[in-house]
């Protein structure tokens, strides 16, 4: 063999050695694991969806710098969709068909959950949401009747008390702790949040065989319930649950004392911050549950590095965007997959997640959460005091 066809050989054989080096070197880049957010970032609830954004946003951070997923890197897409139920199904049939997502945080809103559950069950890509409407996850749910056993939606999931077991909580503690024995209500059925908290509120105060001596409803848009509470002053019942949205349970605060309405008022966890600052005084001496109180020791190192991280200090929805993103990469990391049929199995097994809040258990049979207290607040002086950690309904 003369020199040049030596060199010819050389070459090849080099070729061929480097080839599978090459071909390595393309293979090595990996492809992040995506999962997708949508929420109210601009209307109305933009409060609460911003605040999830950066709570996401962090713990996304946090799990890339500690390695990522499988391995991979996460890439959270986020779209807004205002408060509206047809944004909300087109922002995540987006991110299931066309941004591939194997996992979905849902919006916080109900309206918009009750909109996405059926379409998510025919798409098949699993949402983690904190909507608290129960029909999000079991659509043929009986109000009437809200321990039968009704099959579930595959593809969705709630990861906070539920509307029946959140009104649930605030009544028990009015009932058993404040020892009420009649009540009223103020709400919007046009709000499935508020409605389903009234449904609840309603049915566990009738178990336990106190009094519901009115129900008064109001339409959404509604900035004056003076006529309403006229009535509920006449009536004058110990509590009056108001289980609305912010500004809708500031005005009726302040409406009912300015006309003279003597009950207590009892909240849902919608009377959280800005409640303190849009009513003041008029809601002193109000109770209320919800999933956090600031002053809970468990809570402050994550305030630490929220506030290292966005130089403000975290509200609510913070935790929740941080929890809901870490159970839904906790269930990527034990289904072994981006594959969303596998990573509905893990969400569905979950036992014991550890969040920043609270740990959380999925049932199988409903897709909520199992059995998780609430804190009890109360309104002094137009400041939130704590008044139980950790309370769950008798």
């Amino acid at each position: 063999m003369n020199g040049r066809k030596k060199g010819i050989l050389f070459l090849l054989m080099v070729c061929v050695s480097l080839s599978p080096l090459m071909a390595g070197g393309k293979a090595e880049k990996v492809e992040p694991v995506k999962i997708g957010m949508y929420a109210d970032l601009s209307a109305s609830t933009a409060q609460w969806g911003t605040d999830a954004e950066k709570g996401a946003k962090l713990k996304v951070k946090e799990i890339n710098a500690a390695g990522g997923v499988l391995g991979r890197p996460v890439q959270l897409i986020v779209y807004d969709i205002k408060t509206s139920p047809t944004e909300a199904v087109r922002a995540y049939t987006r991110l299931a068909q066309e941004d591939k997502v194997c996992v979905v945080n849902g919006s916080l809103l109900s309206n918009t959950a009750l909109a996405v559950s059926p379409v998510a069950e025919k798409v098949r890509v699993p949402v983690v949401s904190r909507a608290m409407d129960e029909r999000a996850t079991t659509p043929n749910f009986d109000p009437a009747n809200p321990d039968k056993e009704i099959p579930v939606n595959p593809y969705f999931f709630l990861t906070q008390p539920s509307a029946f077991q959140q009104a649930a909580i605030i009544a028990s503690y009015a009932i058993h702790e404040l020892k009420m024995k009649t009540f009223a209500m103020l709400y919007t059925p046009s709000n499935a949040y508020a409605l389903y908290l009234a449904m609840g509120f309603e049915h566990y105060v009738k178990k336990q065989g106190r009094q519901l001596v009115g129900k008064f409803e109001f339409q959404a848009g509604d900035q004056d319930f003076r006529a309403q509470l006229t009535k509920i002053r006449e009536l004058n019942p110990d509590g009056l649950f108001i289980p609305n949205y912010v500004t809708e349970n500031a005005n009726a605060v302040k409406q009912a004392r300015e006309i003279g309405v003597k009950s207590v008022f009892l909240g849902n966890n919608s009377w959280y911050k800005p409640m303190d600052e849009v009513a003041g005084e008029a809601a002193d001496g109000s109770y209320f549950p919800n999933n956090i109180t600031f002053d809970d020791p468990k809570l402050q190192d994550f305030f630490k590095k929220y506030k290292a991280e966005y130089g403000e200090e975290p509200r609510l929805h913070s935790f929740s965007g941080y929890d809901d993103i870490g159970l839904m990469l906790d269930a990527i990391q034990r289904a072994g997959s981006t594959d969303p049929q596998k990573v509905r199995d893990a969400l569905e097994a979950t036992k014991g997640y550890k969040g920043v809040v609270t740990t959380i258990t999925i049932d199988p049979k409903t897709h909520r959460a199992v059995d998780i207290p609430m804190s009890i607040l109360k309104f002094e002086g137009a400041k939130i005091k704590t008044v139980e950690f950790s309370y769950r309904a008798k």
